[in-house]
Protein backbone atom coordinates (compact mmCIF):
# COMPACT_ATOMS: atom_id res chain seq x y z
CA UNK A 1 0.00 0.00 0.00
CA UNK A 2 1.45 3.37 -0.93
CA UNK A 3 0.21 5.04 1.99
CA UNK A 4 2.13 3.10 4.01
CA UNK A 5 5.52 4.27 2.65
CA UNK A 6 4.81 8.11 3.50
CA UNK A 7 6.68 8.41 6.84
CA UNK A 8 4.98 9.98 10.10
CA UNK A 9 6.38 13.21 10.11
CA UNK A 10 6.01 13.83 6.01
CA UNK A 11 2.25 13.10 6.90
CA UNK A 12 2.36 15.63 9.99
CA UNK A 13 3.53 18.46 7.35
CA UNK A 14 0.83 17.51 5.21
CA UNK A 15 -2.21 17.37 7.88
CA UNK A 16 -1.15 20.80 9.61
CA UNK A 17 -1.44 22.43 5.78
CA UNK A 18 -4.22 20.95 4.96
CA UNK A 19 -5.67 21.45 8.38
CA UNK A 20 -5.23 25.34 7.82
CA UNK A 21 -7.24 25.22 4.03
CA UNK A 22 -4.05 24.79 1.98
CA UNK A 23 -3.13 22.24 -0.58
CA UNK A 24 -0.23 20.11 -0.31
CA UNK A 25 1.05 17.33 -1.89
CA UNK A 26 4.45 14.95 -1.88
CA UNK A 27 5.83 15.86 -5.24
CA UNK A 28 8.46 14.66 -7.65
CA UNK A 29 10.84 11.64 -7.03
CA UNK A 30 9.43 10.77 -3.85
CA UNK A 31 6.22 9.88 -5.40
CA UNK A 32 7.48 7.97 -8.56
CA UNK A 33 10.00 5.91 -5.94
CA UNK A 34 6.81 4.96 -4.14
CA UNK A 35 5.00 4.12 -7.32
CA UNK A 36 7.85 1.73 -8.23
CA UNK A 37 7.61 0.36 -4.82
CA UNK A 38 10.89 1.91 -4.03
CA UNK A 39 11.89 3.58 -0.68
CA UNK A 40 12.48 7.28 -1.14
CA UNK A 41 15.67 9.51 -0.19
CA UNK A 42 13.95 12.22 0.70
CA UNK A 43 10.37 13.91 0.35
CA UNK A 44 9.54 17.06 -0.40
CA UNK A 45 6.25 18.42 -0.28
CA UNK A 46 4.42 21.55 -2.25
CA UNK A 47 1.69 24.01 -1.43
CA UNK A 48 0.28 26.72 -2.43
CA UNK A 49 1.00 28.12 1.31
CA UNK A 50 3.30 31.12 0.87
CA UNK A 51 6.96 30.71 2.86
CA UNK A 52 5.79 33.04 5.54
CA UNK A 53 2.18 30.69 6.34
CA UNK A 54 4.61 27.71 6.39
CA UNK A 55 6.88 29.53 8.70
CA UNK A 56 3.67 30.56 10.81
CA UNK A 57 2.72 26.91 11.06
CA UNK A 58 5.87 25.52 12.37
CA UNK A 59 6.09 28.01 14.95
CA UNK A 60 2.37 26.88 15.97
CA UNK A 61 3.51 22.78 15.67
CA UNK A 62 6.90 23.79 17.68
CA UNK A 63 8.59 22.29 14.42
CA UNK A 64 12.39 23.29 13.67
CA UNK A 65 13.26 25.06 10.47
CA UNK A 66 16.77 25.68 8.70
CA UNK A 67 17.36 29.20 8.77
CA UNK A 68 19.31 31.79 6.11
CA UNK A 69 18.48 29.47 2.68
CA UNK A 70 19.84 32.66 0.33
CA UNK A 71 18.42 31.58 -3.20
CA UNK A 72 16.44 29.09 -2.17
CA UNK A 73 13.34 30.46 -3.88
CA UNK A 74 9.71 30.07 -1.53
CA UNK A 75 11.93 27.00 0.32
CA UNK A 76 11.23 26.24 4.14
CA UNK A 77 13.18 23.61 5.29
CA UNK A 78 11.08 22.40 8.46
CA UNK A 79 12.92 19.77 11.14
CA UNK A 80 10.66 17.05 12.75
CA UNK A 81 12.62 14.62 15.00
CA UNK A 82 15.73 15.55 13.26
CA UNK A 83 14.59 14.94 10.04
CA UNK A 84 14.58 17.77 7.19
CA UNK A 85 11.57 18.04 4.82
CA UNK A 86 12.08 20.84 2.07
CA UNK A 87 8.82 22.80 1.68
CA UNK A 88 8.41 24.62 -1.61
CA UNK A 89 5.31 27.36 -2.86
CA UNK A 90 4.12 26.71 -6.13
CA UNK A 91 5.91 28.62 -8.51
CA UNK A 92 6.34 29.07 -11.90
CA UNK A 93 9.69 30.07 -13.60
CA UNK A 94 11.48 31.31 -16.93
CA UNK A 95 14.50 31.37 -18.35
CA UNK A 96 17.12 33.58 -19.96
CA UNK A 97 19.82 32.95 -22.82
CA UNK A 98 23.00 33.46 -20.86
CA UNK A 99 22.64 31.17 -17.65
CA UNK A 100 22.28 27.93 -18.33
CA UNK A 101 21.80 26.86 -14.71
CA UNK A 102 19.17 28.87 -13.01
CA UNK A 103 16.22 31.06 -14.10
CA UNK A 104 16.13 34.50 -15.08
CA UNK A 105 12.85 34.99 -12.71
CA UNK A 106 10.76 32.99 -10.52
CA UNK A 107 7.39 33.37 -9.24
CA UNK A 108 4.68 32.28 -7.02
CA UNK A 109 1.57 30.84 -8.44
CA UNK A 110 -1.58 29.39 -7.09
CA UNK A 111 -1.68 26.26 -9.71
CA UNK A 112 -0.54 22.79 -8.84
CA UNK A 113 -0.44 22.02 -12.42
CA UNK A 114 1.75 24.86 -13.34
CA UNK A 115 4.18 23.51 -10.85
CA UNK A 116 4.64 20.81 -12.00
CA UNK A 117 4.76 21.50 -16.00
CA UNK A 118 8.27 23.51 -14.93
CA UNK A 119 9.83 20.16 -13.87
CA UNK A 120 12.13 18.05 -16.18
CA UNK A 121 10.72 14.65 -16.84
CA UNK A 122 7.48 13.18 -16.61
CA UNK A 123 7.99 10.34 -14.15
CA UNK A 124 8.81 13.69 -11.68
CA UNK A 125 6.38 15.54 -12.34
CA UNK A 126 3.46 14.00 -10.59
CA UNK A 127 2.20 14.76 -6.84
CA UNK A 128 0.28 12.77 -4.00
CA UNK A 129 -1.98 14.25 -1.28
CA UNK A 130 -1.92 12.99 1.71
CA UNK A 131 -4.49 10.26 0.86
CA UNK A 132 -2.51 8.92 -1.61
CA UNK A 133 -4.74 10.06 -4.28
CA UNK A 134 -2.33 10.94 -7.63
CA UNK A 135 -1.88 14.10 -9.72
CA UNK A 136 -0.77 12.99 -12.90
CA UNK A 137 -1.18 16.06 -15.83
CA UNK A 138 1.88 14.70 -18.46
CA UNK A 139 1.65 10.92 -18.56
CA UNK A 140 4.17 10.33 -15.87
CA UNK A 141 1.75 6.88 -14.72
CA UNK A 142 2.09 5.79 -18.35
CA UNK A 143 5.66 6.58 -18.69
CA UNK A 144 6.53 4.89 -15.57
CA UNK A 145 4.48 1.60 -16.87
CA UNK A 146 6.29 1.47 -20.55
CA UNK A 147 9.72 2.24 -18.47
CA UNK A 148 9.78 5.14 -20.90
CA UNK A 149 11.82 8.94 -19.34
CA UNK A 150 10.32 11.75 -21.29
CA UNK A 151 10.79 15.58 -20.65
CA UNK A 152 7.70 17.20 -19.99
CA UNK A 153 7.17 19.17 -22.93
CA UNK A 154 9.66 19.51 -25.52
CA UNK A 155 13.59 17.97 -24.94
CA UNK A 156 14.83 21.03 -26.41
CA UNK A 157 12.77 24.12 -24.09
CA UNK A 158 13.67 21.71 -20.72
CA UNK A 159 17.12 21.59 -21.84
CA UNK A 160 17.79 25.21 -22.67
CA UNK A 161 15.96 26.10 -19.69
CA UNK A 162 19.04 24.17 -17.49
CA UNK A 163 21.80 22.07 -18.89
CA UNK A 164 21.81 19.79 -16.14
CA UNK A 165 18.86 18.35 -17.10
CA UNK A 166 20.52 16.52 -19.39
CA UNK A 167 23.48 14.90 -17.34
CA UNK A 168 20.01 14.17 -15.27
CA UNK A 169 18.25 12.45 -17.89
CA UNK A 170 21.54 10.20 -18.23
CA UNK A 171 21.61 9.20 -14.44
CA UNK A 172 17.55 8.51 -14.40
CA UNK A 173 18.32 5.96 -17.30
CA UNK A 174 21.41 4.68 -14.85
CA UNK A 175 19.36 4.62 -11.70
CA UNK A 176 15.92 3.55 -13.08
CA UNK A 177 16.76 1.39 -16.54
CA UNK A 178 14.28 3.23 -18.91
CA UNK A 179 14.43 4.17 -22.20
CA UNK A 180 15.24 8.00 -23.16
CA UNK A 181 12.77 9.16 -25.51
CA UNK A 182 11.86 12.63 -26.96
CA UNK A 183 9.84 13.67 -30.81
CA UNK A 184 12.57 16.31 -32.05
CA UNK A 185 16.29 15.68 -32.46
CA UNK A 186 15.98 12.39 -33.57
CA UNK A 187 19.75 10.65 -34.87
CA UNK A 188 20.35 7.48 -36.34
CA UNK A 189 21.10 4.44 -34.36
CA UNK A 190 23.83 4.10 -31.79
CA UNK A 191 26.59 1.67 -30.94
CA UNK A 192 26.98 -2.42 -30.75
CA UNK A 193 23.63 -4.28 -32.02
CA UNK A 194 22.66 -7.60 -30.22
CA UNK A 195 23.82 -6.46 -26.94
CA UNK A 196 21.89 -4.46 -24.05
CA UNK A 197 23.41 -1.27 -24.31
CA UNK A 198 22.08 -0.66 -28.45
CA UNK A 199 20.26 2.43 -29.34
CA UNK A 200 18.02 1.78 -31.87
CA UNK A 201 17.19 5.63 -31.43
CA UNK A 202 19.77 8.08 -30.38
CA UNK A 203 18.78 12.08 -29.77
CA UNK A 204 20.27 15.62 -30.41
CA UNK A 205 21.19 17.17 -26.85
CA UNK A 206 22.27 20.74 -27.05
CA UNK A 207 25.45 19.90 -25.07
CA UNK A 208 27.13 23.38 -25.71
CA UNK A 209 24.57 24.72 -22.66
CA UNK A 210 26.90 22.51 -20.38
CA UNK A 211 29.35 25.05 -20.41
CA UNK A 212 27.81 27.08 -17.28
CA UNK A 213 27.35 24.24 -15.73
CA UNK A 214 29.85 23.88 -12.54
CA UNK A 215 31.92 21.36 -12.08
CA UNK A 216 30.43 20.59 -8.77
CA UNK A 217 27.21 19.31 -10.37
CA UNK A 218 28.91 17.68 -12.95
CA UNK A 219 30.70 15.06 -11.20
CA UNK A 220 27.72 14.84 -8.66
CA UNK A 221 25.59 13.33 -11.69
CA UNK A 222 28.61 11.62 -13.57
CA UNK A 223 29.15 9.80 -9.50
CA UNK A 224 24.86 8.94 -9.78
CA UNK A 225 25.46 7.53 -12.94
CA UNK A 226 27.99 5.44 -12.34
CA UNK A 227 26.85 4.18 -9.35
CA UNK A 228 23.07 3.55 -10.61
CA UNK A 229 21.86 -0.23 -11.46
CA UNK A 230 21.35 0.19 -15.03
CA UNK A 231 24.52 2.04 -15.10
CA UNK A 232 25.78 1.10 -18.52
CA UNK A 233 22.25 2.45 -20.02
CA UNK A 234 22.95 6.12 -18.49
CA UNK A 235 26.61 5.72 -19.96
CA UNK A 236 25.31 4.92 -23.56
CA UNK A 237 23.34 7.64 -23.07
CA UNK A 238 25.84 10.12 -22.18
CA UNK A 239 27.99 9.13 -24.87
CA UNK A 240 25.53 8.74 -27.71
CA UNK A 241 24.11 12.39 -26.92
CA UNK A 242 27.68 13.92 -26.99
CA UNK A 243 27.74 14.69 -23.37
CA UNK A 244 31.44 13.26 -22.71
CA UNK A 245 33.12 15.82 -25.09
CA UNK A 246 31.26 18.55 -23.60
CA UNK A 247 32.62 21.20 -21.21
CA UNK A 248 31.77 22.56 -17.98
CA UNK A 249 33.53 25.24 -15.73
CA UNK A 250 35.20 25.50 -12.88
CA UNK A 251 36.95 28.60 -10.61
CA UNK A 252 40.37 28.57 -9.86
CA UNK A 253 42.15 31.37 -8.24
CA UNK A 254 39.08 33.62 -8.61
CA UNK A 255 38.62 33.09 -12.12
CA UNK A 256 36.63 30.81 -14.05
CA UNK A 257 38.13 28.49 -16.65
CA UNK A 258 36.13 25.60 -18.91
CA UNK A 259 37.12 21.87 -19.29
CA UNK A 260 36.24 18.94 -20.76
CA UNK A 261 34.30 15.95 -19.18
CA UNK A 262 35.26 12.69 -20.40
CA UNK A 263 36.34 12.87 -24.04
CA UNK A 264 38.93 10.71 -23.41
CA UNK A 265 36.25 7.92 -23.68
CA UNK A 266 34.99 8.71 -27.03
CA UNK A 267 37.60 6.45 -29.25
CA UNK A 268 36.38 3.67 -27.84
CA UNK A 269 33.06 3.39 -29.52
CA UNK A 270 33.24 1.01 -32.24
CA UNK A 271 37.05 0.36 -31.26
CA UNK A 272 37.23 -3.79 -31.97
CA UNK A 273 38.94 -6.34 -29.73
CA UNK A 274 40.27 -9.65 -30.06
CA UNK A 275 37.46 -11.82 -30.79
CA UNK A 276 39.20 -14.92 -29.70
CA UNK A 277 38.84 -12.81 -25.78
CA UNK A 278 35.88 -10.95 -26.41
CA UNK A 279 32.52 -10.51 -28.31
CA UNK A 280 32.31 -6.87 -27.30
CA UNK A 281 34.26 -3.77 -28.74
CA UNK A 282 35.77 -1.73 -25.92
CA UNK A 283 33.21 0.48 -25.37
CA UNK A 284 30.08 -2.22 -25.01
CA UNK A 285 33.17 -4.18 -22.98
CA UNK A 286 33.20 -1.46 -20.60
CA UNK A 287 29.76 -0.99 -19.94
CA UNK A 288 29.23 -4.78 -19.01
CA UNK A 289 32.09 -4.62 -16.94
CA UNK A 290 30.73 -1.78 -14.90
CA UNK A 291 27.39 -3.21 -14.94
CA UNK A 292 29.23 -6.84 -13.80
CA UNK A 293 30.27 -4.73 -10.54
CA UNK A 294 29.24 -3.94 -6.87
CA UNK A 295 28.37 -0.17 -6.83
CA UNK A 296 30.69 0.91 -4.90
CA UNK A 297 32.19 4.51 -6.97
CA UNK A 298 36.33 4.09 -6.65
CA UNK A 299 35.44 0.59 -8.40
CA UNK A 300 32.96 1.74 -10.91
CA UNK A 301 35.34 4.36 -11.72
CA UNK A 302 38.14 2.25 -12.12
CA UNK A 303 36.31 0.27 -14.48
CA UNK A 304 35.08 3.00 -16.68
CA UNK A 305 38.74 4.15 -17.19
CA UNK A 306 40.74 0.48 -16.96
CA UNK A 307 40.42 0.36 -20.78
CA UNK A 308 40.96 3.93 -22.08
CA UNK A 309 44.40 3.48 -23.22
CA UNK A 310 43.27 1.02 -25.62
CA UNK A 311 43.26 2.05 -29.23
CA UNK A 312 45.85 4.96 -29.10
CA UNK A 313 49.10 5.06 -31.08
CA UNK A 314 51.91 3.42 -29.53
CA UNK A 315 49.23 0.68 -27.73
CA UNK A 316 46.98 -0.56 -30.44
CA UNK A 317 49.18 -3.45 -32.82
CA UNK A 318 48.39 -6.29 -34.56
CA UNK A 319 49.48 -9.44 -33.22
CA UNK A 320 50.48 -12.84 -34.96
CA UNK A 321 47.16 -13.96 -36.34
CA UNK A 322 46.24 -10.43 -37.09
CA UNK A 323 43.89 -9.11 -34.37
CA UNK A 324 43.83 -6.47 -32.16
CA UNK A 325 46.20 -6.71 -29.49
CA UNK A 326 46.80 -3.64 -26.74
CA UNK A 327 49.96 -5.14 -24.90
CA UNK A 328 50.79 -2.33 -21.87
CA UNK A 329 47.48 -0.33 -22.44
CA UNK A 330 46.75 -0.70 -18.41
CA UNK A 331 50.05 1.65 -17.82
CA UNK A 332 48.69 4.17 -20.13
CA UNK A 333 44.85 3.74 -18.61
CA UNK A 334 46.52 4.19 -15.43
CA UNK A 335 48.38 7.24 -16.84
CA UNK A 336 44.87 9.15 -18.67
CA UNK A 337 42.85 8.26 -15.62
CA UNK A 338 45.49 10.08 -13.57
CA UNK A 339 45.07 13.25 -15.92
CA UNK A 340 41.10 12.80 -16.01
CA UNK A 341 40.88 12.34 -12.12
CA UNK A 342 42.79 15.44 -11.63
CA UNK A 343 41.01 17.25 -14.58
CA UNK A 344 37.75 16.96 -12.20
CA UNK A 345 39.08 17.58 -9.53
CA UNK A 346 38.58 14.43 -7.65
CA UNK A 347 40.26 14.04 -4.00
CA UNK A 348 44.14 12.49 -3.95
CA UNK A 349 43.25 9.75 -2.10
CA UNK A 350 40.61 8.59 -4.82
CA UNK A 351 42.26 9.19 -7.60
CA UNK A 352 45.63 7.30 -6.27
CA UNK A 353 43.18 4.28 -5.56
CA UNK A 354 41.39 4.50 -8.63
CA UNK A 355 44.46 4.91 -10.64
CA UNK A 356 46.10 2.02 -8.78
CA UNK A 357 43.31 -0.25 -9.39
CA UNK A 358 43.54 0.46 -13.22
CA UNK A 359 47.57 -0.31 -13.58
CA UNK A 360 46.68 -3.32 -11.61
CA UNK A 361 43.61 -4.85 -13.20
CA UNK A 362 45.59 -6.76 -15.96
CA UNK A 363 48.15 -8.71 -13.11
CA UNK A 364 45.37 -11.33 -12.70
CA UNK A 365 45.45 -13.17 -15.90
CA UNK A 366 49.36 -14.70 -16.29
CA UNK A 367 48.60 -15.93 -12.99
CA UNK A 368 46.22 -17.92 -13.85
CA UNK A 369 49.01 -20.24 -14.55
CA UNK A 370 52.22 -19.24 -12.14
CA UNK A 371 49.55 -19.24 -9.11
CA UNK A 372 50.89 -18.95 -5.47
CA UNK A 373 54.84 -17.41 -5.39
CA UNK A 374 54.22 -15.01 -7.79
CA UNK A 375 50.83 -13.99 -5.73
CA UNK A 376 52.85 -13.21 -2.58
CA UNK A 377 56.12 -11.65 -4.75
CA UNK A 378 53.06 -9.23 -6.22
CA UNK A 379 51.61 -8.65 -2.94
CA UNK A 380 55.49 -7.98 -1.17
CA UNK A 381 56.29 -5.90 -3.81
CA UNK A 382 52.92 -3.43 -3.25
CA UNK A 383 53.66 -3.71 0.34
CA UNK A 384 57.29 -2.55 -0.25
CA UNK A 385 56.75 0.28 -2.36
CA UNK A 386 55.04 2.62 0.42
CA UNK A 387 51.42 2.93 -1.41
CA UNK A 388 49.80 1.57 1.78
CA UNK A 389 49.70 2.96 4.53
CA UNK A 390 49.26 -0.49 6.56
CA UNK A 391 47.51 -4.15 6.17
CA UNK A 392 43.99 -2.83 6.71
CA UNK A 393 44.45 -0.01 3.25
CA UNK A 394 46.34 -3.07 1.30
CA UNK A 395 43.47 -5.50 1.96
CA UNK A 396 40.95 -3.13 1.40
CA UNK A 397 42.79 -2.29 -2.07
CA UNK A 398 43.04 -6.03 -2.91
CA UNK A 399 39.38 -6.99 -2.34
CA UNK A 400 38.48 -3.93 -4.33
CA UNK A 401 40.99 -4.96 -7.15
CA UNK A 402 39.48 -8.04 -7.28
CA UNK A 403 35.98 -7.15 -8.09
CA UNK A 404 37.47 -4.53 -11.16
CA UNK A 405 38.96 -8.12 -12.17
CA UNK A 406 36.06 -10.26 -11.61
CA UNK A 407 33.52 -7.86 -13.47
CA UNK A 408 36.25 -7.08 -16.03
CA UNK A 409 36.43 -10.80 -16.67
CA UNK A 410 32.88 -11.63 -17.19
CA UNK A 411 32.39 -9.00 -19.52
CA UNK A 412 34.45 -10.89 -21.98
CA UNK A 413 34.46 -14.64 -23.55
CA UNK A 414 35.83 -16.03 -20.47
CA UNK A 415 32.25 -14.81 -18.73
CA UNK A 416 30.39 -17.55 -20.86
CA UNK A 417 32.95 -20.24 -19.33
CA UNK A 418 32.04 -20.96 -15.72
CA UNK A 419 34.93 -23.12 -14.66
CA UNK A 420 37.08 -20.20 -15.82
CA UNK A 421 35.31 -17.97 -13.68
CA UNK A 422 35.12 -19.75 -10.65
CA UNK A 423 39.31 -20.31 -11.09
CA UNK A 424 39.36 -16.56 -11.38
CA UNK A 425 37.59 -16.16 -8.27
CA UNK A 426 39.73 -18.60 -6.11
CA UNK A 427 42.84 -17.07 -7.55
CA UNK A 428 41.56 -13.60 -6.48
CA UNK A 429 40.44 -14.88 -3.25
CA UNK A 430 43.70 -16.44 -2.45
CA UNK A 431 45.37 -13.22 -3.07
CA UNK A 432 42.79 -11.55 -0.98
CA UNK A 433 43.72 -13.58 1.73
CA UNK A 434 47.68 -13.13 1.67
CA UNK A 435 46.89 -9.02 1.76
CA UNK A 436 45.14 -9.69 4.72
CA UNK A 437 47.87 -11.19 6.79
CA UNK A 438 50.90 -9.51 4.56
CA UNK A 439 52.85 -6.55 7.30
CA UNK A 440 53.06 -3.26 5.10
CA UNK A 441 54.51 -1.18 8.12
CA UNK A 442 55.62 -2.00 11.85
CA UNK A 443 52.41 -1.70 13.21
CA UNK A 444 51.19 -4.86 11.45
CA UNK A 445 54.05 -6.35 13.44
CA UNK A 446 52.09 -8.80 15.90
CA UNK A 447 54.76 -7.01 18.77
CA UNK A 448 55.26 -3.70 20.48
CA UNK A 449 57.54 -1.35 21.07
CA UNK A 450 57.05 -2.36 25.10
CA UNK A 451 57.42 -5.76 24.12
CA UNK A 452 60.94 -5.05 22.52
CA UNK A 453 62.40 -3.29 25.59
CA UNK A 454 62.13 -6.69 27.29
CA UNK A 455 64.87 -7.55 24.93
CA UNK A 456 66.87 -4.62 23.80
CA UNK A 457 67.44 -1.14 24.67
CA UNK A 458 65.03 1.77 23.82
CA UNK A 459 67.58 3.38 21.25
CA UNK A 460 67.49 -0.07 19.22
CA UNK A 461 63.62 -0.24 18.69
CA UNK A 462 63.15 1.83 15.44
CA UNK A 463 65.57 -0.18 13.34
CA UNK A 464 64.52 -3.33 15.47
CA UNK A 465 61.21 -2.95 13.73
CA UNK A 466 62.63 -2.35 10.20
CA UNK A 467 64.80 -5.25 9.94
CA UNK A 468 61.93 -7.90 11.80
CA UNK A 469 59.14 -6.08 8.81
CA UNK A 470 62.21 -7.20 6.12
CA UNK A 471 62.58 -10.69 7.08
CA UNK A 472 58.42 -11.03 7.98
CA UNK A 473 58.00 -9.83 4.45
CA UNK A 474 60.68 -11.74 2.91
CA UNK A 475 58.77 -14.88 4.20
CA UNK A 476 61.66 -15.89 6.59
CA UNK A 477 60.08 -15.18 10.11
CA UNK A 478 57.36 -15.82 11.38
CA UNK A 479 54.54 -13.13 12.19
CA UNK A 480 54.46 -13.82 16.15
CA UNK A 481 55.32 -12.41 19.52
CA UNK A 482 57.62 -15.21 20.47
CA UNK A 483 59.11 -15.58 16.98
CA UNK A 484 59.72 -11.61 16.81
CA UNK A 485 61.35 -11.27 20.40
CA UNK A 486 63.74 -14.53 19.50
CA UNK A 487 65.03 -12.58 16.07
CA UNK A 488 65.31 -9.13 17.55
CA UNK A 489 67.24 -10.75 20.95
CA UNK A 490 69.49 -13.03 18.77
CA UNK A 491 69.82 -9.88 15.75
CA UNK A 492 70.65 -7.74 18.94
CA UNK A 493 73.29 -9.90 20.69
CA UNK A 494 75.09 -9.92 16.81
CA UNK A 495 75.46 -6.93 16.49
CA UNK A 496 76.12 -6.44 20.10
CA UNK A 497 79.20 -8.99 19.66
CA UNK A 498 80.16 -7.34 16.35
CA UNK A 499 80.80 -4.09 17.81
CA UNK A 500 83.01 -5.45 20.41
CA UNK A 501 85.17 -7.10 17.92
CA UNK A 502 86.32 -3.70 16.37
CA UNK A 503 86.65 -1.79 20.18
Amino acid sequence: MILNKIPSYTKRILEALESRNFEAYIVGGAVRDMLLELTPDDYDITTNARPEEVQKICAEENWGIVENLGSNFGCVVVVIDGRATEVTTFRGESYGSEDPRHPEKIWFCDNLREDLSRRDFTVNAMAMDVRGKIYDYFGGQDDLRRKILRTVGKANQRYEEDALRMLRACRFAAQLGFAYEQEEGLLPAFGMKDTPYYLKKNFAFPVERCEGISLERVRRELDKMLLGKFAGRGLMLFMATGLASAFCRTKSNGRHQTLQLLPELEHLVGLEQNPRFHHYNVWEHTLAAIDNSPRRLNVRWALLLHDVGKGLPGIRKPNKENQPSDHGHEAKSAEMAQEILSRLHYPDSFRKNVTWLVAQHMRFAPMLVTKEKTLHRWVRAEATKKFFHDTKQMAEGYADLKEVFLADMGATNAGKNPQLMAEGLALSEQVCQIAREFPVSSKDLNISGKDLLTVIPQEEIKNTLAYLLTRVQNSNLHNSREALLKAARKNYEQRKNLQGDFT
